[in-house]
């Protein structure tokens, strides 16, 4: 009949006599193929995506607006540039003048999309600061937080909010 096996869980669930344990332990086995899978599908999906953007994100980009903690700032004049290369690292020139770098982790995945900069020289060395970021084109936007804790969720900022929006265009 269908006596249940003594067993943990759910495992004395599923095990009966009568032939069914050889069928439950195949429908298992082919779960757990269909599941490993799903499983290396996702992370070449997540691969995928982490190479699409990181190529997209490679380049110069000129700053052409920036926009804290509510108030448009004054940025066409001051003549600022990120260089990102495929690897993550990044520098960014203020009138030709080198003032920062650092290196770069992003989840292309994650909805936004959010990166963290890791800053190693210049302002605030030693510091994270975390956003989300948008591409579209020669255009990309930036919008992030220092390392206080959270991230933007969205691509804009209010007045005390310590937010900073930028808007950048590929040279």
């Amino acid at each position: 009949g269908d006596r249940f096996i003594s067993a943990p869980g759910w495992l004395g669930m599923i095990v009966h006599d009568g032939g069914g344990l050889m069928r439950t332990v195949c429908l298992l086995a082919v779960g757990l193929v269909w599941l490993a899978w799903l499983t290396a599908e996702a992370q070449e999906t997540a691969a995928d995506s982490m190479t699409r953007d990181r190529a997209a994100y490679t380049g110069t980009w000129r700053v052409v607006t920036i926009e804290a903690d509510g108030t448009e700032q004054d940025s066409r004049d001051r003549g600022i540039v990120v260089v990102n290369h495929e690897d993550g690292t990044w520098t960014v020139t203020v009138d030709g003048r080198e003032v920062g770098s650092g290196t770069s982790r992003m989840d292309p995945d994650a909805t936004p999309p959010e990166i963290d900069l890791i800053v190693t020289a210049g302002d605030g060395a030693g510091s994270t600061l975390l956003g989300i970021y948008e591409l579209e084109g020669d255009r990309r936007r930036l919008c992030f937080r220092g390392a206080d804790g959270w991230r933007p969720r969205q691509f804009a900022t209010t007045q005390g909010s310590k937010a900073v929006l930028v808007t950048f265009e590929r040279e």
